[in-house]
């Protein structure tokens, strides 16, 4: 006799279809489904035990299956990210079904090489002890360290490792310490990685001979079976959160098992977010790690006088003939980040976007690094033809130039995602340079994400208050763990010099060495109406009609606005912060609007949402938690 049942279908655009199957199937299997003239794979959702008036297809048991962690962890991500299940079990890539259990194979026990300090061992215990806990460590204090002895013991009791940072934080340097203790039980996992190696992980994983998978967020959503660890490296890294549907943090993810399983979460930063710092001081889970594991020392420079100052020249100089090596930040890519009219102001706009293009010398292009649209560089202003263009804003290729005119022999490596395109170039630059092939490497952010330079001296940050100025609650945070961040980078094992150009050198001076009290200073005076004192919530509203994604926006608005008068439940005490078309307002053809939400519960700003979602006909970006309000 033949059951119903509602099947959530993967990897389409397609809501929940019913179903016949052979026999009853539990919540969260996996079924092969006829769908449009092909087979795909659906997730069960809710057996239908009432008559079907209508005639169903038959479903069939798959040759795949989700372990019970992922069905716990789909589940909460179509709940807390008001997602539907389709979206939500489609991030998890599920495991094989075969007739032989596999266990994980007994080795002799594994010895880290490096033997920890006693600040490193009190760090350990702590660690082991807490439940979910923050190892708030200086940059250089032997953090990764720490993380391989914790993989260690984890491995020795049978259980695997998932050991996740930032993409581009994945780097040779951590491949090789892994390695290095680890051997072939380690397993990278990235989005540059081929799917066949891919296939070759997945397969490798569940027979057991990898045990441990260093990765980017989404291999949190692969099959591992028997995971005992999970390692959040750099926590504070914005990578972590999704910019899709749904748009969830892989960091609290990690959180939300280690408060429903058995599964042992640790996280690490050097500039921990200062929502999750306050959270684990409230209950206690921080271990303060301070100093630095080498006996380094750095110094500051801080500098309002032009770009290209005498005083950095000579820097540069006296660094490159003491045969040490630079590294330069700059918050733009390519060569400016526009072109603006001396006459009337204007500048060259992306026509698909309301935001400026940005100049690429080297292509003779501008280019618009949202929607990618490229256009020649024009020669007169688009508005009132005038000639007198100009640049603003300095870039990585300009400052190499300018680099090459007073240093000519000077070997100089740009590393930013107009030249770093690929994994293996990634590998490339970071390998000719700390193999002393480059003297200097300039970079954006790309160049903070924990990569470990041994024999730089000077590090070069320029641009830093275009950070801290832009319109955004946590403007202040995202620029002082930058800067944090960046510093780290020179002086790891020798003295370094941190050269900085900003106009304001008061505020981050009392915070340079102690990060800490930064968070203590922006606990105290950041706004009551921000996190991580309030949850948010940002509904967005696109659509090619300007009139139409407004028209939207204002039908969600009035559906809110009635039910939060009329609410006798928690949605009362939810707050409409604004309604209105986005900073950058028209983004790929397509005119934006958003509702920023604000309460006490996120709760209640989920029942909320949910209500909103029965009762339009069109659907629009849920981000709950958002990084942003610009």
């Amino acid at each position: 006799m033949h059951t119903f049942v509602l099947v959530a279908p993967l990897g389409v655009s397609s809501p929940p279809l019913t179903y016949q199957t052979q026999s009853p199937c539990e919540r969260g299997t996996l079924l092969e489904i006829p769908l449009k003239n092909k087979h795909i794979l659906g997730v069960a959702l809710t057996p239908q035990t009432q008559h079907i008036g209508f005639e169903c297809k038959l479903a069939y048991p798959s040759k795949y299956e989700f372990l019970p962690i992922q069905k716990l962890l789909a589940e909460f991500i179509a709940q807390y990210y008001c997602c539907s299940f389709s979206r939500s079990y489609g991030l998890f890539t599920p495991k094989l079904i075969t007739d032989t259990f596999t266990t994980q194979a007994h080795d002799e026990p594994i010895t880290p090489i490096l033997a920890l300090s006693q600040a490193q061992n009190d760090a350990l215990a702590f660690l082991n002890a807490t439940q979910n806990p923050l190892l708030f460590g200086d940059t250089g204090s032997g953090k990764t360290e720490i993380y391989i002895h914790l993989i260690a013991q984890h491995l020795n009791n049978g259980q695997k490792a998932l050991f996740l940072m930032p993409e581009i934080s994945l780097t040779p340097q951590i491949e090789q310490r892994l390695q290095k203790v680890f051997g072939d039980k380690v397993g990278i996992w990235h989005s540059k990685i081929t799917a066949k190696k891919k296939q070759e992980i997945l397969t490798k994983l569940q027979n057991g001979t990898i045990q441990i998978i260093a990765g980017a967020r989404s291999a949190l959503f692969l099959p591992i079976e028997n995971l005992g660890l999970i390692i959040i490296d750099e926590e504070h890294d914005d990578a972590y959160k999704s910019q899709s549907t749904p748009r969830y943090n892989a960091r609290d993810l990690a959180l939300y098992l280690g408060k429903h399983t058995s599964i042992k979460v640790v996280l690490g930063s050097a500039t921990p977010s200062l929502s999750l710092y306050a959270n684990a001081k409230k209950e206690h889970r921080i271990y303060r790690l301070r100093g630095q594991h080498f006996d380094s020392k750095k110094s500051y420079i801080f500098d309002d006088t032009p770009l290209y100052a005498p005083s950095l020249i000579e820097l540069v100089r006296q660094t490159y003939k003491a045969h040490k090596q630079s590294i330069v930040f700059l918050p733009t890519r390519a060569h400016f980040k526009t072109l603006f009219c001396q006459e009337c102001g204007q500048k060259v706009q992306c026509v698909f976007c309301s935001v400026s293009m940005s100049l690429h010398l080297d292509k003779h292009a501008m280019i618009c690094h949202y929607c990618g649209y490229t256009q020649a560089i024009p020669k007169h202003c688009p508005k009132c033809q005038s000639q007198n263009l100009q640049s603003q804003r300095v870039g990585t290729q300009e400052f190499a130039k300018e680099m090459a005119e007073c240093f000519p022999t000077m070997r100089v490596g740009i590393f930013d995602r107009d030249h770093i395109t690929t994994h293996s170039k990634l590998q490339k630059t970071l390998k000719d340079f700390n193999d002393h092939k480059l003297d200097m490497l300039i970079g954006t952010q790309m160049l903070s994400k924990g990569h470990d330079y041994h024999n730089v001296a000077l590090c070069v940050v320029i641009g830093i208050d275009y950070v801290l100025n832009t319109i955004d609650y946590r403007a202040n945070e995202r620029a002082m763990s930058l800067l944090t961040q960046i510093s780290g980078r020179s002086g790891r094992k020798e003295n370094g010099i941190v050269y900085i150009q900003t106009l304001h050198k008061d505020f981050f001076t009392p915070f340079m060495q102690d990060y800490e009290k930064f968070l203590a200073y922006e606990l105290e005076y950041r706004p009551r109406f921000y996190p991580p004192f309030v949850r948010l919530a940002n509904l967005g509203f696109a659509h090619k009609l300007q009139h139409q994604a407004l028209s939207q926006m204002q039908e969600v608005r009035e559906i809110l606005e009635t039910l939060i008068q009329k609410s006798t439940t928690q949605t009362k005490n939810i707050e409409i912060v604004g309604a209105k078309a986005c900073d950058i307002e028209r983004l790929y053809g397509k005119y934006r609007y958003n509702i920023l939400l604000r309460s006490h519960s996120a709760n209640a700003l989920i029942q909320a949402i949910m209500y909103v979602k029965e009762c339009v006909k069109f659907s629009f970006e849920i981000d709950i938690d958002p990084l942003s309000t610009i």
